[in-house]
């Protein structure tokens, strides 16, 4: 539609998330994100808190029943979605919400550790090798790591041209 005001809010959720289902059975998630600007006091030469600011934000279907399973009370979340000013409150109706890997480590499925997914680690494969062979089969020491230089994050290891789209 046009005429939305796309925007994209930091900040914490205040509160628990809310979760219904419409006629239809689909799920909406309601929750409030209060955002707290930073202003630079120039005369102070030092940043300080602004006024909060109340967002309630809105999500319908999958992510709506994926929000009200992750996010909690004091939960750091960055969300996008088209912004409203409805009865003197900022609503954002959210396409996308995440956690804030500024202040949270976040798993997914893929990278969830065994002991936190309730299932036993994976046990390193069984030797059957002969007693005089175990002492050769005894790993020496590890090689130290290389050194990273302190400007890694400068030097230009991928180039546009080597990333490709997944897929490709």
């Amino acid at each position: 539609m046009s005429g939305e005001t796309t925007a994209v809010i930091r900040g914490r959720v205040y509160g628990a998330v809310q979760l219904r289902h419409t006629e239809q059975g689909t799920p909406a998630a309601r929750f409030t994100v209060i955002q707290v600007p930073r202003e630079y006091d120039r005369a102070r030469r030092q940043w300080h808190d602004g006024e909060p600011v109340p967002v309630i934000c809105t999500v319908t279907g999958p992510l709506a029943r994926h929000v009200a399973e992750c996010l909690t009370d004091t939960v750091h979340v960055i969300a996008t979605g088209n912004l409203a000013l409805r009865a003197g409150l900022l609503h954002l109706d959210a396409a996308q919400v995440g956690v804030d890997l500024a202040h949270h480590v976040a798993y997914i499925d893929d990278t969830l550790p065994a002991v936190l997914a309730g299932r036993a680690p994976a046990q390193p494969p069984r030797t059957t090798a002969a007693p005089e062979d175990a002492y050769r089969a005894q790993p020496g020491p590890a090689a130290p790591p290389a050194a990273v230089p302190a400007d890694w994050w400068r030097s230009p290891s991928i180039s546009r041209e080597t990333v490709t789209a997944p897929g490709r």
